[in-house]
């Protein structure tokens, strides 16, 4: 079976952000659509994880290099695909392109959690498919892994989990991770910047009604974000970028 899948779309008004451009909560949107209809291609959709193996996806952590802004009306290719699977991760890569130019690389990690236990499974246990395995096209994206110190003075705001977080795992949305993370922002924070990585880590799982401390701290050239219950850390992101000139 191809385990290389092609999604196409194109940028419409609906997709910018107040600078006209595709902000980096889009992109994750769009990246997440080629990877969940790839996933239903290759028979390992939620519903079909659940039936043959009693387990479902989460993801721990994903990593964007963004070399170019999207606009309206740009048509967009993603190219996605997996590599052999560890012993409990799985990798996946995307690059999305308008016409011939990458715009935006993508890798990402993942791991099965079992349904009634919510603890991580071997891959081993999983039905998995034989797939025509790409690796020579792994991209090289490492992960800073970026952990800084935190203090109350970096401390932003509290974002509480309501029921429009939660997803068909019953835990919050890792996609609204990303809104969380950016509403650490002020408006004219993210004016001033040209975001070139971009890296979050889903460290542990937060359900309907949790409270997350979200905290922000600058280093060099760097954001750090991270969302806090108590002390457990719940995600991580890391943001590598430039001033505007």
């Amino acid at each position: 079976m191809k385990n290389v899948y092609i999604e196409r779309m194109t940028v419409d008004d609906t997709n910018l952000d107040n600078e006209l451009k595709v902000p980096v909560i889009e992109l994750m949107r769009m990246l997440e659509i080629a990877t969940f209809n790839h996933a239903d291609n290759i028979g390992l959709d939620h519903d079909s994880m659940i039936r043959e193996n009693n387990a479902f996806w989460v993801i721990s952590k994903m990593k964007l290099l963004i070399k170019d802004d999207l606009h309206s009306h740009d048509k967009l290719t993603i190219k996605t695909w997996t590599h052999t699977p560890g012993m409990l991760r799985f990798n996946r890569n995307c690059i999305l392109k308008v016409k011939n130019s990458i715009k935006v690389k993508a890798a990402a990690e993942w791991c099965c959690l079992d349904y009634e236990t919510r603890k991580p499974r071997k891959a081993s246990s999983i039905k998995y498919p034989e797939l025509e395995m790409v690796e020579k096209s792994e991209l090289n994206l490492p992960y800073t892994n970026l952990k800084l110190d935190l203090v109350e003075s970096d401390y932003v705001y509290t974002k509480k989990i309501r029921a429009t977080d939660i997803d068909i795992n019953n835990h919050t949305n890792n996609l609204k991770y990303n809104f969380i993370a950016f509403d650490a922002f002020t408006i004219e924070e993210l004016k001033s910047i040209v975001i070139k990585e971009y890296e979050i880590y889903f460290v542990n799982e937060s359900k309907y009604l949790d409270e997350i401390k979200v905290y922000k701290k600058k280093i060099k050239n760097y954001y750090y974000i991270e969302g806090r219950i108590g002390d457990k850390t719940i995600f991580r992101t890391v943001i590598k970028y430039a001033n505007k000139k």
